[in-house]
């Protein structure tokens, strides 16, 4: 190169002059330029107030400035003394970019999309917000959840970008750099000055003096998989192909929750390959070649190689005009690759994908209350790693719970649990709760080591009063238990059958009602002796029939009354002997008949009086003898009539009197004969009596006869009838009549 070149580096860190004997800048499309000085000065220089400090790198030829970079100071080192009493110096320089590399954090972002996520790194980083500019077209998502884990601003960066298929590329003017960030080839200018350059290998002049262009196989079809648990039956398999080629890459998870989403980076993915099928590698010594832009490459002896080519990567070298000794020494040229612009460029995916190898615990939170949740059951949780969080229902995104193996089993995370997390394929931007975990502060129910040989599962009220559903089992060798305790309603239900089987005792306490409700039949057997006690009532309602066996003997004791409604017939059949006992009375009463038949001898025994009450009419027949005994008197009262017919004999015998009495009338119908015998007096008081004899009568007394015919009547002895107190018949008088 014929021109004078110069290049000067301004830093208001370094004091003192220094003359840039060489440089070498590389800069590249998504990744921070770099670049190291090496400089001459003839004095001492104190580089350490220099890191981190602004420099100015200009590159001039003819003394007209052609390339600016606007970098930072990182590296200052002292190389030795040259030529006499010159220091050398090597400075390294990287863009404020670059800065983002020494900040490292775990953080989430929630609700933002790759560009506002990008941005927020950014300015946390100490970019200057002039310095950049976003132009890209394509609607990004908004992610729910995501993490920056482990990685530095940089990579962190450089990785949502990588998969948005967004790059950068810096444009220095003299006063500034500007970065711009884009997702469309019309994004990249054209070099600046003239575009076209001449290929030209003898490098006879300014142009590009090596070129070639390198082409290797790339897959012509991408395929992509993710799942999104929100709508579990949307299929999310995407793919993207060119017409012809071979090759297929899938590639799952690929990071994205809906079919458009998926079918949008699958075609970034094609074209991040595509873009790396054809690269061009050449020299040149033109100083307007930069990345990011792109130029016209005029080659008249191969029309192949003509054409837009956009520039990926430059290599500068540079030794300028120092001082008037080395001026026939200096030169520049540079290395640079490139692919043809008709490619779409996509950065690719050097960055690598953050993963969590393990588990992480997390405090279960939310706006308050004991339990905050959503309609699947998630919870949200304050990461321990979390520096920014706030211990509130916003400090992550809801995280799915792990629930115990299949069957619909779910169980509710409580605010203040400390709970362990785990990650879907490991990716920190989708996290579940897989266990809780008890610390010194939230401890276990049981004290171990002494309840070692334990397995419960317990829950807690809420809003928290002290009370618990628990299913307990103990398997120490003699203390073996299965416990289960309902703090309030215990329901169960099964569908079919229902076998319970206890080998030796079972006791069951109610404390208030129990109901037992059975559709069909119940059958209840008992080998030994059943018992029951009940301190109230007891009822039992049978429908239809009811069939009681006894085996043996029965005994029925009541401290109270019995009574006892049949609507129907009542039998009841005793092998043996029949026996009735009451402290107190007995009584029956039947609206119907009431028919007592018994095939033997039948006793009524009474310890005091027995009474017969009948409102309508009584018949008794007795097919044998009827004997009537009482050891007191014999009372019988009829409202209505009463009649007694007696087959056979008769005899109503007394101990003591015998008192008859009627309201009404009497009569005494006899078919034979009739005797009454008295061993003292018979007295007949009436105000009128009257004695009709069909045939004759005979009244015999102690001392006479009346004798009665039809026609006649007379008297033998002393005979006194007394009607009203003033008749009397003395002597043996002869009555007719």
């Amino acid at each position: 190169m014929s021109q004078l070149l110069d290049v000067t580096l301004a830093c208001t860190g370094l004091q003192g002059d220094l003359l840039v004997a060489e440089a070498t800048v590389h800069e590249a499309i998504s990744r921070p330029t770099r670049a190291v000085v090496h400089a001459l000065a003839f004095e001492d220089i104190d580089g350490e107030p220099a890191i981190g400090t602004p420099a100015h790198l200009q590159i001039s030829i003819d003394g007209e400035p052609v390339r600016h970079f606007h970098l930072v100071v990182v590296g200052f080192r002292f190389e030795g003394i040259y030529e006499g009493n010159k220091r050398r110096y090597a400075i390294e320089l990287a863009h404020e970019f670059w800065l983002l590399s020494l900040r490292s954090d775990v953080r989430i972002f929630q609700e933002k999309d790759a560009k506002e996520i990008v941005a927020e790194v950014l300015h946390g980083g100490g970019v200057v917000p002039g310095h950049v500019a976003f132009s890209v077209r394509r609607p990004l998502a908004k992610r729910t959840y995501c993490v920056q884990y482990r990685e530095t601003d940089l990579a962190f960066a450089s990785r949502l970008l990588e998969h948005e298929g967004i790059f950068y590329f810096a444009h220095d003017d003299a006063s500034s750099t500007r970065v711009t960030f884009a997702d469309a080839q019309s994004a990249f200018p054209p070099i600046d000055g003239e575009a076209a350059i001449r290929f030209d290998d003898d490098a006879h002049g300014p142009g590009i003096h090596e070129f070639a262009l390198e082409t290797r196989a790339v897959a012509s079809k991408v395929t992509l998989g993710d799942y999104n648990y929100m709508t579990p039956g949307v299929e999310l398999h995407m793919d993207h192909a060119r017409p012809g080629g071979a090759g297929d890459l899938f590639e799952y998870t690929a990071g994205y929750e809906t079919q458009g989403e998926g079918e949008a980076l699958a075609q970034i993915r094609l074209e991040e390959l595509l873009a790396q099928e054809t690269v061009g590698h050449g020299r040149s010594d033109r100083l307007t070649l930069r990345a990011g832009a792109w130029f016209e490459l005029e080659e008249p002896s191969r029309d192949a190689l003509a054409g837009k080519y956009l520039i990926c990567s430059v290599e500068h070298q540079i030794r300028p005009y120092a001082h008037e000794e080395r001026a026939l020494d200096s030169y520049y040229e540079n290395r640079f690759t490139c692919i043809p612009h008709a490619a779409q460029f996509r950065p690719p995916r050097e960055t690598p994908r953050a993963r969590v190898a393990g588990l992480h615990s997390a405090v279960v939170t939310g706006p308050g209350g004991e339990i905050h949740t959503d309609s699947l059951g998630r919870m949200k949780g304050q990461l321990s790693w979390d520096r920014l969080g706030k211990d509130s229902d916003t400090s992550s995104c809801w995280m799915r719970v792990c629930q115990l193996p299949i069957g619909g089993s779910m169980a509710l995370a409580r605010v203040g649990w400390e709970m362990a997390i785990g990650y879907f394929d490991g990716d920190p931007d989708r996290p579940m709760a897989v266990a809780r975990l008890y610390n010194a502060e939230q401890t276990s129910p049981y004290s171990y080591p002494a309840a070692k040989s334990r397995m419960a599962l317990k829950t807690l009220s809420s809003p928290a009063s002290g009370k618990f559903n628990e299913v307990r089992m103990e398997d120490g060798s003699g203390g073996m238990e299965f416990f289960a305790n309902a703090s309030k309603d215990h329901d169960a239900q099964t569908n079919n059958n229902k076998t319970e089987t206890v080998g030796v005792d079972e006791k069951v306490e109610i404390g208030a009602d129990a109901q037992i409700t059975v559709g069909v039949d119940q059958i209840i057997s008992i080998a030994a002796s059943d018992s029951a006690t009940i301190s109230g009532d007891a009822g039992v309602n049978v429908v239809a029939d009811r069939t009681k066996s006894v085996g043996a003997s029965e005994t029925v004791s009541l401290g109270g009354n019995l009574s006892e409604s049949v609507e129907g017939s009542d039998t009841e059949m005793t092998g043996g002997s029949h026996t009735t006992l009451a402290a107190l009375g007995i009584e029956k009463s039947s609206t119907g008949g009431f028919s007592v038949t018994v095939g033997g001898s039948m006793v009524w025994a009474a310890g005091l009086d027995i009474s017969t009450m009948v409102a309508g009419a009584r018949s008794e027949t007795v097919g044998g003898a009827k004997i009537s005994a009482s050891a007191a008197s014999v009372s019988e009262s009829v409202v209505g009539a009463l009649a007694s017919t007696v087959g056979g004999v008769c005899v109503q015998a007394a101990g003591g009197n015998r008192v008859g009495s009627t309201k009404g009338s009497a009569a005494v119908t006899v078919g034979g004969l009739l005797a009454a015998n008295a061993a003292g007096k018979v007295t007949l008081k009436a105000k009128k009596i009257a004695i009709r004899v069909l045939g004759a009568a005979n009244l015999l007394g102690g001392g006479g006869i009346l004798n009665m015919t039809p026609g006649s009547a007379s008297f033998v002895g002393l005979v006194t009838l007394d009607a009203s107190g003033s008749v009397k018949v003395s002597g043996n008088p002869n009555l007719v009549g």
